[in-house]
């Protein structure tokens, strides 16, 4: 049985917030890959869902009814889209320090929740510090070739497996997209 699922995903993606909230109850071990979702959708010739005027009106009564079933707290960003190139690498360094699950909580709640601006590196060393970590140290290692790397190796992998948009979930070899296919997704868990 396999036990593990990839998630490949965005801060500045509603549905990776969306889906993010499902994922501690799914019972597999969860391999978190942050991808730059602009790439992604550069490569694929996919385009965000709000640049469809029919497609963006949808979005915010779709996301409004998904937030209510998944309890979860929400407030739209006015600072929509954004760059969350440096957000998504500060993830990267955390994975590396063992603080992963702060931050990246700390880092969709900013986005989603609290209206903030992932751009903006103030904030991003107050995440940092918020989960107990050197706030210079963090936002120096982001900058890093490593960490660049590592962010391009996701973007690419998740690109050449066929992604097109976030969030894209992988039980080995077979591809999930969206916030709603955990029916599916648990149903190849346990296959």
């Amino acid at each position: 049985m396999t036990r593990k699922l990839e998630f490949f995903y965005d801060y500045v993606s509603v549905y990776s917030y969306l889906a993010n909230s499902q994922l501690a109850g799914i019972g597999a071990e969860i391999v978190y890959r942050p991808m730059f979702l602009g790439a992604v959708l550069k490569a694929t010739g996919n385009t965000p869902p709000a640049t469809v005027e029919a497609k963006g009106a949808y979005l915010f009564k779709d996301v409004a009814r998904w937030v209510q079933r998944y309890e979860i707290p929400y407030k739209m960003n006015p600072e929509f889209p954004q760059n969350t190139v440096n957000a998504l690498r500060l993830a990267l360094v955390a994975q590396e320090k063992g603080a992963f699950d702060s931050v990246h909580q700390l880092l969709f709640d900013s986005m989603w929740a609290l209206k903030k601006d992932l751009s903006d590196t103030i904030l991003l060393a107050e995440v940092a510090t918020s989960a107990g970590l050197p706030a210079d140290e963090m936002l120096s290692e982001i900058g890093s070739d490593r960490i660049k790397d590592r962010l391009r190796e996701n973007t690419d992998e998740a690109i050449r497996r066929g992604a097109f948009g976030a969030p894209t979930i992988f039980v080995g070899d077979e591809m999930f997209f969206g916030n709603d296919r955990f029916e599916f997704v648990t149903q190849a868990l346990t296959a």
